[in-house]
């Protein structure tokens, strides 16, 4: 006789078993390349897409990434629209409090952007920060320059075309997104970096690395996007993913 094994609809195992008959949904905002885009076909890509698709076949789990907007993400998680957020996403304090996160995948480093020959006074005084709201970027420019005046954008390039336009001093993030999606662009060319390296090893405002986003209740999910992130890893395919998009060398993990 088969042995009947009753699961309570709202355990782990339950929801294993749906996550296991359905597609994951895991939302990016596209609007961060290299890391997440939407290319000339209009389909989401970039390195983080890249990585999501290997970690959902490691899991052996089909998935797909749904473009979102940032500030729509973690609201998004919690109302069950997507099951996982892979979009650049640094570990806070803040952030802990309303989602859980997996293990780190990769370390973010922050740098200011300015028109060449612009020089970082110590308070910014007077200057303009553009930055993306919500990020912890915008909480550290937000503490640590209080003389200066910070304008958000939901849209990741918005700030970079605030510097172009004049209408910013600075924009402050991710070295690597800044270099890729802006200096190394024709709208970047009189644009650089200035100022020192910040990152949440020192300045823990602005994270302990960046990390899938899942809802606090999905245990035994956080537990395979673990192991897959690893294996991964240890596969040597994160590697060539991130040769593919010509980021080998820039990102510490």
């Amino acid at each position: 006789m088969a042995r009947v094994v009753n699961i309570h609809p709202d355990s782990p195992q339950q929801r294993l078993l749906v996550q296991a008959a359905e597609p994951l949904r895991i939302a990016t905002d596209a609007t961060y390349p290299p890391f997440e885009y939407v290319d000339t076909a209009g389909k989401v890509a970039g390195f983080e897409v890249d990585f999501a698709y290997a970690v959902c076949k490691a899991m052996q789990t089909p998935c797909e990434v749904v473009n979102q907007p940032w500030d729509g993400l973690i609201p998004g998680l919690q109302a069950k629209k997507y099951d996982a957020i892979m979009s650049s996403m640094n570990i806070t304090d803040e952030r802990r409090k309303v989602v859980a996160f997996s293990k780190v995948y990769y370390l973010m480093q922050n740098r200011f952007v300015a028109r060449k020959g612009v020089a970082l006074t110590p308070d910014l005084a007077g200057k303009v920060i553009a930055v993306q709201t919500g990020t912890p970027q915008d909480r550290f420019v937000t503490q640590q320059y209080k003389q200066a005046t910070v304008k958000r954008y939901v849209n990741a390039q918005d700030p970079m075309l605030e510097l172009t336009a004049g209408r910013a001093d600075f924009t402050f993030g991710n070295t690597v997104q800044l270099q890729k999606g802006f200096l190394d662009t024709p709208n970047g060319k009189a644009f650089g970096f200035i100022g020192p390296l910040f990152d949440g090893r020192k300045d823990k405002v602005l994270g302990e690395g960046v990390a899938v986003a899942l809802r606090k209740q999905d245990s035994a999910l956080k537990a395979r996007f673990d192991q897959a992130i690893d294996q991964v890893k240890q596969s040597g395919e994160y590697a060539a993913l991130l040769k593919k998009h010509n980021l080998a060398g820039l990102l510490e993990d």
